[in-house]
């Protein structure tokens, strides 16, 4: 994907790689044009439980979105004097905010707003269709990135996660061939102490956070999973009626998932650089190292347009990773595979790039057998994977369109 020129997007690099069959992963990216210059989208979504809610996503959620910032953006014009010519710019808690109720509303759409029409009719056949997008669920992470201000807004329900790599520059201005590494988002799941309070507060009588898992579930928010939501009346019902499922018997006191999102904004500059992914990635790779991988990517072919390099690639160490500091490695798949990482730079996508190194990079035969894995055996070994790399304008290898 090359955005247009004056967009602050140089390129994009988008992959995905199904385990699950068909895959639960999907993505969407747009651009639009407004007034004050180009407003940039980027989504991942990563289901679960089926592949429904991840697709009814990636066809509504950008447009939902733009519609809602449409109208807070046009408030603000509203607002100002007659004759007054300033370019409309909120402030970030009220984009948050726009993200947080379009999220919610959406939400609801998908686990209420389908049942007045399945009540009203005794069809199984129309039940089945018009809820799987509530029974199935799905993850979602969004990122909104306006020209005018330079800033990138994240919204994330769920365990993906964004992260942003900046080159790192001395005092004189010079690049130090580091890159620093920018967190935009926090996993959503029983893990996260914060996440545990706030459902143990909104359930008291009840213990549904166990073993980082709520009632059982990897992600403490989520669009869909109705089972989680629905009232037992409405269970019990569609049960009887409809070929609904069985309601969980922990059940007791619903919702304990919510696809609220939290927000964060983050000031852009040129030369940086954002990595989506699904949690596939992040249970491979640590957030220093895809950011890593990525800074070598970028110099590897920095210098094959130069000359300097060579078309079959280089075997990378891990201590070679040109971030600032490196954290503890608690990914578990290499350890589960009982691999070492050894990284390469042979592909011409970013994107591939990172999911390369994710499932082996130079060992070519852990990769061979971890992509000839067919599901439902893959699953054990790797989930689905979905990765989008976008750069920023200003020293993206391709140049600024």
């Amino acid at each position: 994907m090359i955005p247009p020129s004056k967009s602050g997007i140089a390129h994009v690099d988008t992959v995905h790689l199904s385990s699950n069959e068909p895959i639960e992963d999907t993505h969407s990216e747009a651009v639009f044009p407004v007034p004050s210059g180009y407003w940039s989208f980027f989504g991942i979504y990563d289901g679960h439980s089926s592949w429904e809610t991840s697709a009814w996503l990636a066809e509504n959620l950008i447009p939902a979105v733009v519609g809602a910032l449409g109208d807070l953006y046009s408030g603000i014009v509203g607002a100002t004097t007659p004759g007054e010519h300033t370019t409309p710019q909120p402030n970030p808690s009220d984009i948050g905010k726009t993200f947080k109720d379009t999220f919610s509303k959406l939400d609801d759409d998908i686990v209420n707003g389908r049942l007045e029409t399945v009540f009203s009719s005794k069809s199984k056949h129309a039940a089945v269709t018009l809820l799987a997008p509530a029974y199935a669920g799905s993850c979602a992470l969004l990122s909104f990135y306006d020209s005018h201000s330079s800033l990138l807004h994240t919204a994330l329900t769920g365990d993906s996660r964004a992260i942003l790599g900046r080159r790192i520059h001395d005092a004189s201005g010079q690049a130090t061939g580091m890159y620093s590494v920018h967190v935009l988002s926090t996993d959503q799941t029983g893990y996260n102490p914060a996440e545990r309070e706030r459902i143990e507060s909104e359930h008291p009588d009840e213990q549904p956070v166990r073993n980082g898992r709520v009632l059982g579930m990897g992600v403490s928010r989520a669009f869909g999973d109705a089972r989680f939501k629905w009232s037992r009346e409405v269970q019990d019902r569609l049960k009887r009626e409809y070929l609904g499922r069985t309601p969980f018997a922990s059940v007791k006191t619903p919702p304990y998932l919510t696809a609220e999102p939290e927000v964060t904004s983050f000031a852009v500059r040129p030369g940086d650089f954002l990595i989506l992914a699904s949690d596939g990635l992040w249970e491979c790779l640590t957030n220093e190292e895809a950011v890593g991988l990525v800074g070598l990517w970028k110099e590897a072919r920095s210098k094959r347009s130069r000359g300097e390099g060579t078309d079959g690639g280089a075997l990378l160490a891990s201590p070679e990773i040109p971030v600032e500091r490196q954290e503890r490695d608690q990914t578990v798949r290499y350890r589960q595979w009982g691999a070492e990482k050894r990284f390469v730079s042979v592909d011409e996508n970013a994107a591939t790039h990172l999911l390369r190194n994710a499932l082996g990079g130079a060992d070519t035969d852990l990769t061979a057998a971890l992509l000839s894995m067919k599901a439902p055996r893959s699953r054990t070994y790797r989930d689905d994977m979905t990765i989008t790399v976008v750069f920023f304008t200003g020293d993206d290898r391709r140049g600024d369109p």
